[in-house]
């Protein structure tokens, strides 16, 4: 008996989504799988999806209904076949009525599905809408949990954080893989050209911030590290769209600090216009208050690029050992943090990226990604 076809459910899935699409795509690929999406009412067409074959569920247009992304069973007709024809079901985030649907037609079809959470139940989320997210967790959300057959992480620490709200799920991490061309050499040809066009001198270390522009991600507090941390010569490179802190209010903040002709904030860059930035730089930094996986910090590894990243980022704990960088234990004391790094011999920051593309090349290909998803499906789903 072979496995039934899988298929994805997941939100969204929009091309400009990051990392989560990106993740989810992966696992459509890895599961060979039918995926739906869960949108909202109104439309995108500006924002097409990640997949040209998607089942589309649209959400309640009634506003009580809407933000919950609420869809009646009409609507979801075509994706409840799609479900009742697969062997498994990998469900991807959470707080959306989806989870609560798929619960409901999984248990009416028999089918079997897990859950990949992408940080949607870290203690951070409940900082938030927290009487509407332990109202969900109770009601909506209890069944859910309770029938899912895994959970998949991305870290370690991502599921030690959840592992009591999904005590009877089979445990399963497995980082998320990076493309085959984010294993690759730094271009030494493109760091120069950069650097000239940023006005950053050749022999000045640059560090790089790569994200969106998000109060999370903690932009202006990297500003404020840097300005008290980094000697008058450091440059960084603050690359990302903004998501809740401006542009503009980046380069406030700089000026505040007298540091403005030091901190280049450059906008969103995407595919390879991003290779230039990534490369000008000499250490990616993320002092975000929540990351389970961190993309961005994953493809800087992947070229030999040395990382800090603060205790917010879940995937810290799985390569402490490694020796590839920072990983910090409080998100206090970062300037000290800052002049380490600095003070730290070029050698030494070479063989930490060294160490770091190692551990990548080792555990962030597609093929191992493919090799872990195929096991698991395998464990979890019902046969054909």
């Amino acid at each position: 008996m072979t496995p039934a076809r899988a298929s994805i459910l997941a939100l969204g899935l929009y091309q400009d989504s990051g990392g989560p699409s990106k993740s989810v795509r992966a696992f459509a690929n890895a599961l060979d799988a039918s995926v739906i999406s869960w949108v909202g009412a109104t439309s995108r067409p500006d924002h097409p999806l990640i997949w040209d074959h998607t089942t589309v569920v649209k959400a309640s247009r009634l506003p009580v209904l809407r933000q919950l992304l609420y869809a009646p069973s009409r609507s979801a007709h075509d994706a409840e076949r799609l479900v009742s024809e697969s062997g498994l079901v990998s469900c991807h985030s959470f707080w959306r009525w989806h989870v609560r649907w798929l619960a409901q037609v999984a248990k009416r079809h028999g089918v079997p599905y897990w859950f990949v959470p992408h940080g949607s139940l870290d203690p951070y989320v409940f900082q938030s809408d927290r009487v509407f997210k332990r109202l969900f967790l109770r009601t909506l959300g209890r069944d859910f949990l309770a029938g899912a057959s895994a959970v998949v992480c991305s870290a370690t620490r991502e599921y030690e954080k959840l592992a009591h709200l999904v005590p009877h799920a089979r445990p399963a991490i497995i980082h998320w893989p990076l493309a085959d061309h984010d294993f690759r050499d730094r271009c030494p040809q493109r760091r120069a050209a950069c650097r000239r066009s940023l006005g950053i001198p050749d022999d000045a270390f640059c560090f790089l911030y790569f994200g969106r522009l998000d109060p999370m991600k903690r932009p202006l507090e990297t500003i404020d590290a840097f300005a008290a941390g980094a000697e008058e010569h450091a440059h960084l490179i603050m690359m990302g769209d903004d998501f809740g802190v401006g542009l503009e209010e980046c380069r406030r903040r700089a000026s505040t600090h007298g540091v403005a002709d030091r901190v280049h904030v450059i906008g969103p860059k995407y595919g390879e216009e991003r290779l230039p930035f990534m490369d000008a730089a000499d250490i990616y930094v993320s002092l975000s208050h929540r990351e389970n996986f961190n993309y961005t910090a994953m493809e800087c590894l992947a070229s030999g690029m040395p990382i800090i990243l603060s205790p917010g980022n879940d995937i810290a704990g799985d390569i402490a050992s490694v020796g590839c960088g920072w990983m910090m234990t409080t998100e206090s004391k970062v300037a000290d943090v800052f002049r380490d790094v600095i003070a730290t011999p070029p050698s030494d920051l070479e063989r930490m990226g060294a160490a770091g593309r190692g551990w990548a090349d080792s555990n962030l290909r597609y093929s191992t990604f493919q090799e872990r998803i195929a096991a698991l499906a395998a464990a979890c789903g019902r046969a054909s």
